[in-house]
């Protein structure tokens, strides 16, 4: 396998979305202490008051990395041109060029659950449905599509990160959408990476993670078996922190061995032994 260099040596444009709590803004803070002076962070979530909060925290840790907020629905795919010229705009209004960079990365973090608490044969609501894969599909998509717009030399570093789930392969009790949404997600990376193999792609499954994600589905998932894997992984010690899974997506990039649009999975080597127990 080709060893390739440390992507974060290089000075970088990087935009991360659901960077307002867990694992977003845990990449966030990790992140930036390790990218070279002058690189650009870019801070993408609804709620823009705590975009400040992860803003303000980087300030004292890390002052000669350019923090950027962007508050941002990843759902508003109605709207037209939400999508275009997002990174030009921020560019531009920050008195910033795309040649100012060596590497230009996207982490794709966003994400929500979807209806936990029914069943497959529960889903009835069209508008619920489709408003789960606006946010975890289309707008995912045209978000990138903008990003690889703006940053569009082959010449240049790039880089995409999909975090993904166990749950792309493994069919949940009560994930139906969430599922479904992580596995298209998996496969339009991987149709991306065949057509664009200059760009670095990384389909990066963090765990099982204790973020208010996985606490709701601990209490509220429909499945009874589920909410038993989860339990146990909590019982034994196998939930990580959101710093220990960001520390091992630190080492894969590190290394920066992987195989383009290779799904590097933490969950099902900790969650493999409960769901083989509760879920088969």
């Amino acid at each position: 396998m080709e060893k390739r260099e440390n992507i974060f040596l290089k000075k970088s444009f990087v935009a991360i979305t659901g960077a307002s709590r867990g694992i977003g803004r845990c990449m966030a803070l990790q992140f930036a202490v390790k990218f070279p002076p002058n690189s650009v962070l870019v801070l993408m979530a609804r709620n823009e008051e705590a975009l400040e909060s992860v803003r303000t925290e980087l300030k004292a840790t890390t002052p000669n990395i350019i923090v950027l907020v962007r508050q941002y629905d990843q759902g508003k795919t109605d709207d037209e041109g939400y999508f275009n010229g997002i990174f030009d705009s921020l560019l531009t209004e920050n008195k910033l060029s795309k040649d100012d960079f060596e590497q230009a990365m996207l982490v794709h973090n966003c994400g929500t659950i979807g209806d936990k608490e029914k069943t497959a044969l529960q889903l009835c609501d069209a508008d619920r449905v489709r408003s789960y894969f606006d946010i975890n599909l289309s707008g995912m998509i045209l978000l990138n599509t903008s990003f690889f717009a703006t940053f569009c030399d082959p010449t240049l570093s790039r880089v995409v990160i999909n975090i993904t789930s166990g749950a792309s392969k493994v069919p949940t009790p009560s994930l139906h959408l969430y599922c479904s949404g992580k596995a298209a997600r998996e496969m339009f990376f991987r149709v991306l990476s065949a057509e664009e193999p200059s760009i670095r792609v990384l389909i990066y499954a963090p765990g099982a993670v204790d973020t208010d994600m996985l606490r709701d589905l601990e209490g509220n998932s429909s499945s009874t078996p589920f909410r038993k894997v989860l339990n146990g992984l909590r019982q034994d010690g196998e939930i990580l922190t959101p710093e220990e899974s960001v520390a091992n997506l630190e080492r894969v990039l590190e290394d920066n061995a992987f195989k383009n649009a290779d799904h590097v999975d933490n969950y099902l080597l900790t969650a493999k032994p409960y769901i083989d127990k509760f879920l088969n």
